[in-house]
């Protein structure tokens, strides 16, 4: 509604400020409750989210978009280790000491910003009972949050994880998979061949347990794919990717798109990805193919996301080994000893031969990339401003790139 998202503008702050005071008075009371990573921003998590949906609540009785965030959120706290029986009693004093905070009596000798987070956080609630609202947002919360737990548990068991496993790696090596009708899982006729490239977005915060942080990511893939596809994905996968085999039917370029931002987003990985389809009797040479072109992707130096055979046809085609592959290669050879100058031809190129922005992306003038396109020029025979040698300016750098 409109009136609902000009007061969530307006009171965001509030909210934020008051979700940090509840937390903190939480903290104080079990300071060793919540003690995996992001334990304060974890806590301030829990206390906004029960804010944002009581707002939601008194706005309109259907709430799936707040429901589905708190199940999100609930997710990422399995998987980091929090067990449910932290959460829930986390929620529980939290909206107790909501509701202390937001009593008018028990407001006196606050500081002057948390008066007036609170202050509007009541404006926003209006006159709703507050007992009955809380009760409203703890049964809201605690199903959520407990379906949650439930999901990660499901996906996280390691029979269940064992037969996918299994299932997906017979698929991949052409052996037999009978074993699928005796588990309920029906083989399709065609599949979506996706090889995963994974890598750490962020190196790992101080004081944070390693085999943790080793388990997440892996953990957030299942969950994430488990979510979306159900029974349906078959995943061969390790902490620096592999395979994913998923139903052809239903999975277009923008589900693919959506799924390997979710994944990106969910496991904090930066992840890399080529889609091909295949026959179920060919699914073996298809994830060939496909790893081959995630390597070509590496080796280009190509940005995370989800890649077709269409989308590197003509790389894949100019790094086939034979003499025409050696001959393009060695037009860039000149440049091997002028590293700076070859960066710039590739940034130029990225950036669509815009001069303004190659020169922002280095921290240069613009005159220092004319003159480096002019030196790339003399050296190579190359001169990128002319059409029929851009065309070979770019096939010999590919080929450069991929020797």
């Amino acid at each position: 509604m409109p009136q609902h998202t000009q007061r969530s503008a307006t009171t965001s702050q509030h909210i934020e400020t008051f979700a940090r005071a509840v937390c903190d008075r939480v903290l104080s009371t079990a300071p060793t409750r919540i003690s995996v990573r992001r334990n304060t921003v974890d806590g301030i998590a829990v206390a906004r989210e029960c804010l944002e949906l009581a707002i939601a609540i008194v706005d309109s009785p259907e709430h799936p978009a707040r429901v589905l965030d708190v199940e999100r959120a609930a997710q990422e706290w399995a998987r980091d280790g929090i067990t449910i029986d932290t959460i829930l009693d986390t929620l529980h004093d939290g909206v107790r000491i909501g509701i202390d905070l937001l009593a008018a009596g028990d407001r006196s000798g606050h500081e002057p910003a948390l008066d007036t987070a609170a202050i509007a956080v009541r404006g926003s609630l209006g006159d709703a009972d507050a007992t009955h609202l809380a009760l409203r947002v703890l049964h809201t919360m605690t199903t959520a949050i407990t379906r949650a737990y439930v999901r990660h548990a499901q996906t996280a068991t390691p029979t269940r994880h064992t037969i996918e496993q299994t299932l997906a790696s017979a698929l991949l090596t052409g052996h037999d998979t009978t074993m699928a009708r005796r588990h309920g899982i029906d083989i399709a006729e065609e599949y979506l061949v996706l090889a995963l490239a994974f890598r750490r977005v962020e190196p790992a915060p101080p004081g944070v347990d390693t085999r943790v942080l080793a388990r997440r990511p892996l953990s957030a893939v299942h969950a994430e794919l488990a979510r979306r596809y159900r029974d349906t994905a078959l995943p061969a996968l390790s902490i620096d990717g592999g395979t994913v085999l998923l139903p052809s039917t239903g999975t277009d370029d923008s589900e693919l798109e959506s799924l390997i931002t979710d994944l990106s987003a969910t496991a904090e990985l930066s992840v890399t990805a080529v889609a091909l389809s295949s026959a179920t009797s060919e699914i073996p040479a298809t994830d060939v193919f496909a790893h081959e072109l995630l390597d070509l992707t590496h080796r280009l130096g190509l940005p995370p996301g989800v890649y077709r055979f269409a989308d590197l046809a003509l790389e894949f085609q100019l790094t086939r080994p034979g003499p025409g592959l050696d001959r393009l290669s060695a037009l860039l050879d000149p440049l091997d000893t002028h590293p700076e100058l070859l960066d710039t031809l590739r940034c130029h190129l990225a950036n669509n031969l815009n001069r303004q922005r190659t020169a922002h992306t280095l921290r240069l003038h613009t005159n220092t990339i004319d003159y480096r396109l002019k030196r790339i020029a003399r050296l190579t025979g190359l001169d990128i401003t002319r059409v029929t040698d851009l065309w070979y300016i770019r096939s010999a750098l590919v080929a450069h790139d991929d020797r």
